[in-house]
Parts: structure tokens; C-alpha cells; sequence
């Protein structure tokens, strides 16, 4: 089987990042202010602050900050489901996703599934290749160093 393999369009590492979160929106993602973001992580992250620095960017950048924080390891679909409700009924413009892999996981099918166009149900999207159409604006933030 071939397939074409497509890296981020930029990462960006540095001490700090996770509070320019916004100002990336805004500037190099050209996310319109007063828009809404949905914030993607786990109960862990949200009750340590963690993602504190980021959604203040948010903020202070003019967008409207929505947090999903249902994320547990190893997420069922219900999870997922949950979480492109939330972005579909909060019109999210961009999707965050904050904390280990299950929450960038999780961030990455909203992204894809919560986009307007996307015609796909999680159920129809499991292997490689499968994803047919555009995505939300999407930013991983991580926190772990994992596989």
C-alpha cells in the first residue's frame, strides 16, 4: 500500500509557547476575533492550570475560549462524539489540543469531524488514508513525551 505522508505546517518550540497560543490564532492561522475555540485536554491538566497560560492568550486575543476537559486515556468513541458536539454547538473556529497524546488525539478527530463540511462519521474514518476533506485550524500544545 503507498500512501503520502504530510507533516504540520510549522511547530514551534520554545520556553513559553503555550501563551502565545492566541496571537498564533489570530496572526498566522487568520482566525477572526470574536470567534470561538474549543480547548481539548483532561481534568488533570485543567485542575493543575496547566493550560491556564494558553486559554488567558486566548482571551487576550479576542477569541472566545470553550474547554472540553473529558479526556481520559484511552478514549471511547462517546468521548470524541461528546467533544465534536460541544465544537459544532459552540461554532469553534479552531481546535486546541492541550496535554498528552489521548488529548491531541482527541483534538485531531474534532478538527477533522466538527468542520462543516465533513460529511464522515467517526465510525467511518478508523485506518489509514481515510479522512476525505479539510479540518478546523488546529494547535497542539504537549505536555508529555510519550510514544
Amino acid at each position: 500500500m503507498s500512501f503520502l505522508f504530510q507533516t504540520a505546517r510549522g511547530i514551534l518550540c520554545e520556553l513559553g509557547s503555550a501563551s502565545r497560543v492566541g496571537r498564533l490564532l489570530v496572526e498566522d492561522m487568520n482566525i477572526a476575533s470574536g470567534s470561538s475555540v474549543l480547548v481539548v485536554t483532561d481534568k488533570g491538566i485543567q485542575d493543575l492550570g496547566l493550560d491556564q497560560g494558553s486559554r488567558e492568550s486566548i482571551e487576550d486575543a479576542g477569541l472566545k475560549v470553550n474547554v472540553f476537559s473529558s479526556v481520559a486515556a484511552d478514549p471511547p468513541e462517546s468521548c470524541v462524539q461528546e467533544a465534536v458536539r460541544i465544537a459544532k454547538e459552540t461554532n469553534a473556529s479552531a481546535i486546541i489540543g492541550f496535554g498528552g497524546g489521548s488529548s491531541m488525539d482527541v483534538a485531531k478527530l474534532v478538527a477533522f469531524l466538527a468542520h462543516a463540511s465533513c460529511k464522515q462519521k467517526l465510525s467511518e474514518i478508523y485506518g489509514l488514508d481515510i479522512c476525505r476533506g479539510e479540518r478546523l485550524p488546529l494547535i497542539q500544545v504537549p505536555t508529555t513525551a510519550g510514544t
